[in-house]
């Protein structure tokens, strides 16, 4: 079956119009308003594309493809561009559905990669990731989830596993053939915004560290004093590595703070950001942005999982009392 053809790439116009240099500015309030940028020529974007074959890994194999979605992307892909179509229609309206689509540039067509959705009647935001259609969590096709605090500000990633609080000792292996206690693969810190001043949301993420085999480091603690988020709160980042928003920078001429998304993103939305490391802070890791109402672009690059990159951007549409 034909999926869906990816978002525009030609830096469409915002409703504010089109400035000079191509950067356009969407109609929202003073600072209020994020990035869209001046496109990226066809040619360097042409010599910024590596010589990697996806054809190599297979995608149609069930088994390759949870793989390929768990496991830090290669480092001869570059940047994988993906892009994401919510849908918020009928039923769906409360609990929107968050659709994955990878571009495959050699074979110029896009392949479905994940679905994510938020549970109903939980206490605090809690989002299924399937491989499928399938959302159930008893599905073979689970593969994880994003669970938030109360008020929106600390967001956990977890695989298919279960919590330790669950795990039988004399049931070792999951109904995926996996181990049944889960690992953590990451967490996202929202900076509270508790005098209300407007601008872009701040945010810090932790993943688990990658050696120079490809093999990330595996958290899988049994207490909250060895988890991730504790020790992330504890600068604790030997094994984690640490990424951040790329501050905007403000623009006179477009009269808002901007961020150069390279053409890949065409709408101002506080939900935009970059990810940066400290060690380099021009190697985005991972960029996501609005392309049109419910359509957004998702980039990332090693040592980011297509599965950690997914979670992280869900993080971002949830709402979140103390920073909206």
């Amino acid at each position: 079956m034909a999926q869906p053809r990816g978002p525009r790439e030609d830096g469409a116009v915002g409703r504010s119009g089109e400035m000079e240099h191509g950067m356009v500015a969407a109609a929202v309030p003073d600072q209020y308003q994020e990035a869209v940028a001046t496109p990226a020529s066809p040619q360097a974007a042409a010599a910024e594309q590596p010589n990697f074959s996806f054809a190599s890994l297979n995608l149609d194999n069930p088994q390759n493809m949870r793989r390929f979605l768990m496991t830090p992307s290669p480092k001869g892909a570059g940047t994988i561009q993906c892009y994401i179509k919510r849908n918020k229609s009928g039923m769906k309206k409360m609990f929107p559905e968050y659709r994955v689509y990878m571009k495959l540039p050699e074979e110029d067509k896009d392949i479905f990669l994940m679905c994510g959705k938020k549970r109903s009647n939980q206490t605090t935001s809690n989002y299924l990731i399937s491989s499928s259609d399938d959302m159930r969590r008893a599905s073979p096709n689970y593969i994880g989830k994003l669970r938030a605090n109360f008020v929106g500000t600390e967001f956990r990633i977890y695989d298919s596993g279960l919590n330790p609080d669950d795990v039988d000792p004399d049931d070792p292996v999951d109904a995926n053939g996996n181990q049944s206690q889960r690992l953590e693969l990451g967490v996202v810190l929202y900076e509270s915004n508790v005098l209300g001043a407007k601008g872009p949301r701040r945010m810090q993420v932790g993943v688990p560290k990658v050696d120079s085999e490809g093999r990330p480091t595996m958290f899988q603690p049994n207490s909250t004093r060895d988890c991730m988020m504790s020790k992330f709160k504890k600068r604790e980042f030997k094994d984690i590595t640490v990424g951040y928003n790329k501050p905007p920078r403000w623009n006179d001429q477009v009269g808002a703070f901007v961020l150069n998304f390279n053409g890949r993103v065409t709408m101002a939305s506080v939900k935009n950001f970059q990810l940066i490391t400290h060690e380099d802070q021009e190697a985005i890791m991972l960029q996501f942005g609005r392309v049109a109402k419910d359509e957004f672009t998702m980039d990332f690059q090693h040592p980011m999982s297509p599965f950690q990159a997914f979670a992280i951007t869900l993080s971002s549409f949830d709402s979140k009392i103390a920073c909206d």
